[in-house]
């Protein structure tokens, strides 16, 4: 059993024989009438709100408008509904690119109340499916970090919690019942026995996150309509115990499906996930898709399999390769989608400045909210804000910036930064005060969450490990879509392609991101493209630089584990 990365694995009993999996069109007999496109393009909502129960596609306010009690609107995640199962039934869940398995909330789960009207403040309603270790071990003890008051932390979605040895129980007590603590109605449960298609493995499927969140039920096929395309034979689990209120759909690597245990294990298996799937029948050439999260105040996004929209980002799109975080631990390719980063800046409209120059992993992970540095890093980044640690908040906090303030963090990938103003990653807790989106973690990686991913446009090629990314362009109206047929279209290779994180190295403070010269090559040019919501010029470019440390990690990935108090505890915590 093997550290990985983003949840606690069990895999009980393994499927031995898979039946064969295929895709139709609704309303037509070959799959030729819906495929000439090769491409599948998924529309999903974005939900905001303290919990998953309390979250709403229509409670998104102004930053202006925050104020203390509805602070923990700034979290989100990213759904969409499928439909699975003859007839159909309606379920939301998660698109996390950080996990692999599809789960749904089956209909006899325990913990699901029948009234919608209940009050579930003490309800085990998880926000973010994101654990912060994942340990393959039949033993494991969640801890919570951050500041904790009397076992809950008002600020717990940004936060998260671990995983290690020890005893784990698959049996979370609540502070109220034992059932009924939730109401699953508004993202929708799976009854099997209501299916005429549901067939059964008759194997176990166990999976625990950081957030203290389980699922565990059993493996089987059916049919899952998705954006009026039915595939039938498509492997999910439905989890008929669970004290999250939304199942997950993974879409990362195959090599973190809780069915594959690791190496040294004869009994573990890849099967085909959806975008395998998709690419097996025909759907689309090649196991890719691309993910565009839209701006922070947007209710929707899209999920594109199998090609590229250029209208959704500016300037080029730049190639890099997914680094092999665990090759020393025996895996022949990549389990996540790590690439290396170079280094971090602050810009505005008047100067430059670097904040420090690396070579570490950084995760891409639409699963987890906001970002995660190591602790040297976050301290620089503190200290060239001005910002300071609060015990009571348990972030560093600053003095809230004016809505005409042009700074902007850059990061940089080796040939080109990618820029996210600061006021995306500041949250309002007072009429003056913020806290900034950004945590320590122990690993010598970092995490770019959802705050960092919005503001990019991700082309995840699963088939050949690389990663294109560019600015996210968030004024674009006609689409300017292309299949991806081999490798991703108009992308052209960093200039740090060649030169990626494989060791352990340093963080060094300083340095120049934007006019010396690469440690990837003699002489390289990095792109700056100024984020659209920056109020200085879109599209900007400078000719610069990186100079870069050597700097590595396990990658293992930390994240939220949701807020389990109230809005009025919250309100008389911090008052």
């Amino acid at each position: 059993m093997k550290l990985l990365n983003s949840k606690l694995i069990l895999s009980t009993s393994l499927i031995t024989a898979l039946t064969d999996a295929s895709i139709v069109a609704k309303d037509s007999k070959q799959p030729s009438d819906f495929n000439k496109n090769k491409y599948l393009k998924l529309g999903f909502d974005k939900y905001v709100g303290e919990s998953f129960d309390k979250s709403s596609k229509d409670s998104l306010q102004k930053r202006a408008e925050y104020a203390i009690f509805n602070l923990t609107n700034q979290a989100s995640f990213y759904s969409v509904e499928l439909a699975i199962g003859t007839p159909s039934q309606n379920v939301t869940v998660l698109v996390d690119t950080g996990s692999s398995d599809l789960w749904v909330t089956g209909s006899d789960n325990p913990l699901c109340s029948t009234d919608s009207s209940d009050d579930d403040d003490d309800s085990y309603a998880f926000k973010k499916k994101r654990a912060e270790t994942i340990v393959v071990t039949e033993e494991a003890t969640i801890t919570e970090n951050g500041n904790n008051l009397d076992g809950l932390d008002p600020f717990g979605w940004l936060g998260g919690s671990t995983a290690t040895s020890g005893s784990f129980e698959t049996s979370f007590p609540s502070s109220s019942s034992s059932s009924g603590d939730f109401d699953c109605s508004e993202y929708g449960t799976f009854n099997t026995n209501d299916s005429s298609t549901w067939s059964s493995n008759h194997t176990s499927f166990f999976i625990s996150y950081g957030d203290s969140s389980v699922a565990e039920g059993v493996w089987g096929q059916d049919v899952l309509s998705i954006s009026d395309v039915d595939v039938s034979g498509v492997s999910f689990a439905v989890a008929n115990y669970t004290n999250s209120t939304v199942g997950v759909l993974g879409i990362g690597l195959s090599g973190l499906e809780t069915t594959y245990s690791g190496t040294s294990s004869s009994e573990s298996y890849i099967y085909e996930n959806l975008p395998m799937l998709l690419k097996s029948s025909g759907v689309i050439d090649t196991i890719a898709y691309s993910l565009f999260l839209n701006e922070k105040s947007d209710t929707t996004g899209n999920l594109l399999f199998g090609a590229v929209d250029h209208s959704k980002y500016s300037g080029s799109l730049y190639t890099l390769p997914i680094v092999n975080v665990y090759a020393s631990e025996g895996y022949k390719n990549p389990l996540e989608f790590d690439v290396t980063m170079y280094g971090l800046g602050i810009s505005t409209s008047d100067s430059n400045t670097t904040i420090a120059t690396m070579k570490i992993p950084a995760l891409l992970d639409s699963g987890t909210t906001i970002v995660y540095f190591p602790e040297t890093l976050l301290e620089l980044v503190a200290d060239q804000l001005g910002a300071s640690y609060s015990d009571e908040l348990g972030f560093y906090a600053m003095s809230c910036v004016s809505s005409s303030d042009d700074t902007e963090f850059v990061f940089d990938f080796g040939g080109f930064h990618i820029t996210v103003p600061l006021s995306d990653f500041l949250i309002r807790v007072s009429g003056s005060e913020c806290i900034l989106a950004m945590a320590a973690q122990d690993d010598e990686s970092i995490i770019l969450g959802d705050y960092f991913l919005t503001n990019a446009y991700v082309v995840y090629d699963l088939e050949n490990y690389e990663i294109s990314m560019a600015q996210a362009n968030y004024d674009s109206e006609d689409e300017d879509i292309e299949v991806i047929s081999s490798t991703v279209p108009s992308a052209v290779k960093a200039a740090s392609y060649s030169n990626s994180w494989s060791s352990t190295g340093s963080i060094t403070s300083g340095g120049d991101i934007f006019t010396v010269a690469s440690n990837s090559t003699a002489t390289n040019s990095v792109t700056t493209t100024k984020s659209s919501s920056s109020k200085t010029s879109s599209g900007h470019s400078t000719t610069d630089s990186s100079s870069r440390k050597s700097n590595a990690g396990s990658g293992i990935s930390y994240a939220s584990y949701l807020l389990m108090a109230s809005i009025t505890f919250v309100l008389s915590y911090l008052l």
